[in-house]
């Protein structure tokens, strides 16, 4: 499987419900029959709904089997303190004969993604801040550090190149990359990793 899914990006290569329907009756059987429906997005890992309340997550991309795996150690750590619903895992799926790596059953978290929908709530700044002043705390020792995250955003210019290209015609591009460039200049970080990091 792994030279399969080795560099694969976002909806280049996908998964059958076959493959997600045999892993669901082979390691957690009590589940195997809710009705499971695709589900659109996702980067490293992919996604279907899992009845009404929870989600399998399969990594498909090199890096995603390891960061999963982070996901299922500290995210529910992280959803006991957070004020917004968070998708923790609630089961892991093993490796196995029918696919190598980890896997995810993680609850459901309902709603529309922010950059689909107009925001609609007076109260939205408020939310967010309370979100992000509950997550942007010192993490604890044992904490993970991932390379490709929570580092100095002079490190990400590549990939912020390739969201550039994608908004070159928006009235607001010229802005956007203006700022980018202010935030790469900025003094850098000189405090702990926190949890937000990774």
């Amino acid at each position: 499987m792994s030279s399969a899914i080795g560099g694969v990006l976002m909806g280049e290569f996908r998964f059958g419900q076959d493959l997600v329907r045999a892993l669901l009756r082979d390691q957690h059987p009590d589940l195997a029959d809710l009705v499971l429906r695709d589900v659109d997005g996702g980067w490293d890992n992919q996604q279907w709904r899992l009845g009404e309340e929870l989600a399998v997550r399969l990594p498909r991309a090199e890096r995603a089997p390891a960061l999963l795996s982070v996901e299922q150690r500290w995210l529910p750590e992280l959803a006991v303190r957070l004020p917004l619903p968070t998708p923790a895992p609630v089961r892991v799926g093993k490796p196995s004969g029918l696919f190598e790596h980890t896997w995810t059953i993680a609850r459901w978290v309902e709603g529309e993604p922010a950059d689909h929908v107009p925001v609609t709530r007076v109260d939205v700044a408020e939310v967010l801040a309370g979100f992000l002043g509950a997550l942007h705390v010192p993490a604890p020792a044992d904490a993970p550090a991932i390379p490709t995250r929570g580092i100095p955003l002079a490190g990400l210019q590549e990939e912020a190149e390739v969201g550039f290209e994608v908004i070159a015609d928006h009235a607001s591009a010229e802005g956007a990359r203006e700022v980018w460039q202010e935030a790469v200049a900025a003094p850098g970080w000189q405090g702990g990793a926190g949890v937000a990091a990774w």
